[in-house]
């Protein structure tokens, strides 16, 4: 008889996993899991605190715009009229030949002279208009040069001031044939008082005229003959 052999039950090449390496596998892969939602839950909170301090930064670069306009916006309107408010009363307090022109109402004296006191320093500028109105004589140019102090050249009177001032009195005497003249404004200097007479001539500044007291009297000590 023949013997049949029985060959044995062949063995599977590929080992199969354990039950617990399967169970470490997939708890790896659900920690994986886990982490990359948690993750993911970072990040979008990461972006969350980023997107609201973003529009907190907006808000406060926003608030310091408003602030700087409403800044600006003072300067330029209160404050400005604050600026214009000191310039104008700087104006009125100085007496620098520029400031002085008759616009504006800058003269804040206005005042007519007509009859002075005798010996006063408007007097002395009454007289000298008075003189150059007058016929030119050397009687009436040695009046003239006698209001002016001893110590100035009667020579350098006479050439600078004499013809000058008969030239151009009817820019300061209101009437023609009368000496009497409108004082813008006053000041004062170590010599004297300065007066700023009103000109009839709108392109000039009142020209300033200082009398002071020189031998013993009031004279002229500076004067602008133009």
């Amino acid at each position: 008889m023949t013997s049949t052999r029985r060959s044995a039950p062949q063995r599977s090449s590929a080992p199969q996993r354990s039950s617990a390496s399967q169970r470490s596998g997939d708890a790896a892969a659900s920690g994986a899991g886990t982490a990359t939602s948690i993750g993911a839950t970072s990040a979008r909170s990461i972006a969350d605190v980023a997107a609201a301090g973003a529009k907190k930064t907006g808000l406060g670069l926003l608030l310091a715009l408003l602030a700087l306009l409403a800044a600006c916006n003072q300067n330029t309107t209160v404050g400005a009229s604050q600026a214009v408010g000191e310039s104008k009363q700087a104006a009125e307090r100085t007496a620098s030949g520029n400031e002085l022109k008759q616009k504006g109402g800058l003269c804040d004296v206005n005042r007519r002279v007509s009859a002075p006191e005798a010996g006063s320093p408007e007097a002395v500028i009454w007289r000298m208009y008075q003189l150059a109105q007058g016929p030119d004589t050397e009687e009436a140019l040695a009046q003239f040069i006698a209001l002016f102090p001893s110590t100035k050249n009667a020579r350098e009177i006479k050439e600078n001031y004499w013809g000058r001032v008969r030239a151009n009195v009817g820019k300061y005497t209101v009437e023609p044939g009368k000496p009497d003249f409108v004082i813008c404004r006053t000041g004062f200097r170590d010599e004297g008082t300065m007066y700023y007479i009103v000109t009839k001539d709108p392109r000039q500044s009142p020209p300033p005229i200082t009398v002071g007291l020189a031998d013993g009297v009031q004279k002229i000590v500076f004067l602008t003959p133009f």
